[in-house]
């Protein structure tokens, strides 16, 4: 869990963290929030209060109320509820009288308060949060936890003072192991069986970062294995992977019963809602990008019931009242089990991730071109959106599926688009180069000119100088060349870097090399390399590992470490600065670098500060060592220090102050990480922005690698400075920071928030 700070811990720690005793937890749908409810209450029904951080000499009554529950009975008391509750569900008969009275005066009970989002109606909300709040009120000495999504939440519900509020956070790469770890041993005696489809599903999610991102989701991630654990293996394709999925989704909606069983529905059948679904994640996709993160576009429910009772209407043939009884059905459906389309608070509805919304979209416009055999559909949605970031997945999932000379046609049309600042940004190139990581089979049959076109450009790019390219343009390149990985067109590609090696930097040929199927042998010559007596060799393969390559064995790990103790200044500078690039944050890893800081050398203290900053590490003992640094004499050092304090993203008075100070600096690179800190911290305050904007007009500040940075995030508030930057460039061309301010046009033109970004 993280807070407003972005300081994380375990769930389980929440009452170590903190001295209060009641609390709000968000998170979005599928993040494990009843999940968790649940087993605290499990915990303490199985007598390990110690596991939650309580006091183990006591006997603790765990009481969970799901509210959605809870709100039908809006004429009783919570504590009425929660007797009704335990005699009618739980057929609980011989309570005595005074039973929770007697735990909750005595301070012994820990209330959990699941799915506030859930409450039917929003105007009911306010008189549930009323509710709450009075029945903590007269039982006060007790625990409580209080969850929501975000999306039913208001920040007026409960006061962050009394109540502090807390977000579940994604699973990273270690939870999402650990989940499978546990999954599979938990279903095979065998530890070689296990052992096996651990490694097969490993790899699988390490080979296709977009189906690593929906592993994330806890619930997301549960549905992956359970298709890996049924099917063997993964499809590679990822629109089958996500085929797969939405019928596993449909499924949960029939609850081992079919669904016109009870009265569930009337019309439609288990087939009928994939079309239904096809339907609804086009119409939905087109509303909007409202909700900008993993959870796709909210709609309301008068919207949804208008739409479904026409979708129906139109799919069932059946009268209109028929399918508004219907629209009603369904929507009763969504509310009682979650799956494919879920309720997101009061009175608003959205598919479970917006992966799901966007297969879906791309569905219904692949059926309509195919039934209409009309495959100009396909290519006005592509002239139509190409490059707006809502519909990239759509369309890739979309040219993903075609035929390969349909398929080949639609990338033609990508290609000679003549996209706007295409010479700087070369979207329609890299969109063409994002498609070849669909692997369309057959592709290079159909037109294989196509794809050395393609894949020739591309490598211009990648062998460009930097300085004429662009950060931006590069990371694009090399994304799209490490993602094809496992495609038909990964020897090629690998065979023309090799052959192109005397213009790429060596630790990039070798990151290359181990992202398209060359990683053992890639390690192995590191590895080898740490041994070497050269201490210019094993600092060069610390670094290659630690930046590169991310090698985070245990092995490798106490290798570098041990580098930090070499006579060497240049060789620690290197381990400390490859201890960053390997994301391991142990307390080993942090005393280590936080020692570091007091180095003698300059570079030394700087390269500790920089891994510090991308170890995420915000511990009070953290941000005031590099505060400190803040003051030291060499340039370099503060430099990198601020840059470290602006990548910890702590927003507290204190580091906001030390930053603006420094814009004072009278170097005036660290003006510039200090303008660089301040705009990752994303701070909109007046002073803040009027500070950055004020920085600009220093003429030693005007074209610096660091005014790239601060622009592009000056430029996302919605600051005028496009026409500015476009005038330079055009007078410019030939200038050695051109690339740096393609970064910025990229950042304006590609990254551009929509005007719907922030709307909730």
């Amino acid at each position: 869990m993280a807070n407003s700070s972005d300081r994380k811990f375990l769930a389980s720690d929440l009452w170590t963290q903190e001295r209060s005793r009641k609390f709000v937890i968000l998170g979005a749908p599928g993040s494990g929030k009843t999940t968790l409810m649940s087993y605290f209450a499990v915990m303490l029904a199985d007598k390990q209060p110690q596991v939650l951080g309580l006091d183990s000499e006591t006997d603790w009554l765990p009481i969970l109320i799901r509210m959605r529950d809870m709100a039908r009975y809006s004429d009783k008391s919570i504590l009425e509820y929660i007797r009704i509750f335990t005699e009618k569900t739980m057929q609980v008969k011989t309570l005595p009288v005074g039973f929770f009275e007697h735990w909750l005066e005595d301070g012994r009970a820990l209330i959990l308060l699941d799915g506030l989002d859930e409450v039917p109606q929003s105007g009911k909300c306010y008189d549930v949060v009323s509710r709450i709040e009075n029945f903590l009120g007269q039982f006060d000495r007790n625990y409580a936890i209080i969850t929501s999504r975000p999306a039913g939440y208001r920040r007026d519900f409960f006061p962050m003072e009394e109540f502090p509020h807390y977000e579940m956070q994604r699973f990273d790469d270690e939870k999402i192991l650990t989940f499978i770890n546990n999954w599979y041993d938990s279903r095979f005696r065998g530890l070689g069986e296990a052992a096996r489809w651990k490694k097969s599903l490993q790899k699988a999610l390490d080979d296709n970062d977009r189906i690593k991102l929906l592993a994330r989701n806890p619930l997301l991630l549960t549905i992956i294995v359970l298709i890996h654990r049924y099917q063997a293996v993964l499809p590679k394709e990822r629109h089958r992977l996500y085929d797969r999925a939405v019928e596993m989704l449909l499924i949960s909606w029939d609850a081992k019963k079919e669904l016109s069983s009870d009265g569930q529905l009337q019309y439609l059948d288990r087939d009928d809602l994939g079309r239904l679904m096809e339907l609804l994640g086009y119409w939905v996709h087109t509303q909007g990008d409202v909700e900008n993160n993993e959870s796709g576009t909210l709609i309301g429910q008068e919207e949804l019931r208008e739409q479904l009772r026409g979708e129906i209407k139109e799919l069932k043939q059946v009268q209109l009242y028929q399918a508004r009884e219907e629209a009603e059905r369904f929507i009763d459906l969504i509310r009682e089990r979650t799956g494919l389309l879920n309720e997101q608070g009061q009175d608003y509805y959205a598919f479970v991730h917006k992966t799901f919304q966007e297969y879906l979209c791309a569905e219904e416009i692949r059926y309509r071109a195919d039934n209409e055999d009309d495959f100009e559909i396909v290519l006005g949605c592509i002239g139509k959106y190409l490059h707006d970031p809502h519909w990239r997945e759509v369309l890739l999932l979309l040219i993903g599926q075609q035929k390969p000379k349909k398929a080949a046609k639609a990338m033609r049309a990508i290609l000679n688009h003549g996209s706007e600042y295409e010479q700087w940004l070369h979207r329609d190139l890299l969109f063409s180069g994002s498609c070849l990581a669909e692997d369309i089979k057959g592709l290079r049959r159909a037109d294989g000119q196509l794809v050395q076109e393609i894949l020739e450009r591309l490598m211009e790019l990648e062998v460009s100088s930097k300085e004429l390219v662009g950060r931006e343009v590069r990371s694009k390149v090399k994304q799209i060349f490490c993602s094809l990985y496992e495609t038909d067109f990964e020897a090629q590609v690998l065979e023309m870097l090799k052959q192109r090696e005397d213009l790429i930097d060596k630790e990039r040929l070798l990151e290359y090399r181990a992202e398209l199927g060359e990683n053992d042998e890639v390690i192995g010559e590191l590895l080898a390399q740490l041994e070497d007596e050269n201490s210019d060799v094993h600092s060069n393969a610390a670094f290659v590992l630690g930046f590169f390559l991310k090698n985070r064995s245990e092995t490798v790990i106490n290798l570098v470490l041990a580098e930090l103790q070499d006579e060497n200044s240049d060789v620690r500078s290197t381990a400390a600065e490859a201890l960053g690039m390997l994301k391991n944050s142990s307390e080993k890893v942090i005393n280590s670098l936080l020692a570091l800081l007091q180095d003698e050398n300059s570079d030394v203290r700087r390269h500790a500060a920089f891994a510090l900053g991308n170890l995420k590490n915000s511990s009070e003992k953290v941000i005031n060592s590099l505060l400190a640094l803040l003051q030291d004499e060499n340039s370099d050092v503060r430099r990198h220090a601020a840059f470290a304090l602006g990548n910890l993203k702590n927003s507290s008075e204190k580091v906001i102050n030390s930053l603006l100070a420094l814009l004072q600096d009278e170097n005036s690179d660290v003006r510039g990480s200090a303008a660089e800190a301040l705009v990752e911290l994303n701070i909109d305050s007046e002073k803040v922005i009027n500070s950055l904007l004020a920085l600009l007009q220093d003429k030693d500040f005007s074209y610096p690698w660091s005014a790239a940075n601060t622009l592009k995030e000056l430029g996302k508030k919605s600051h005028d400075i496009l026409p500015t930057i476009i005038q330079w460039m055009e007078q410019h061309q030939d200038s050695e920071y051109i690339g740096r301010y393609i970064d910025v046009l990229w950042s304006l033109v590609v990254d551009k928030p929509s005007p719907n970004e922030n709307h909730q």
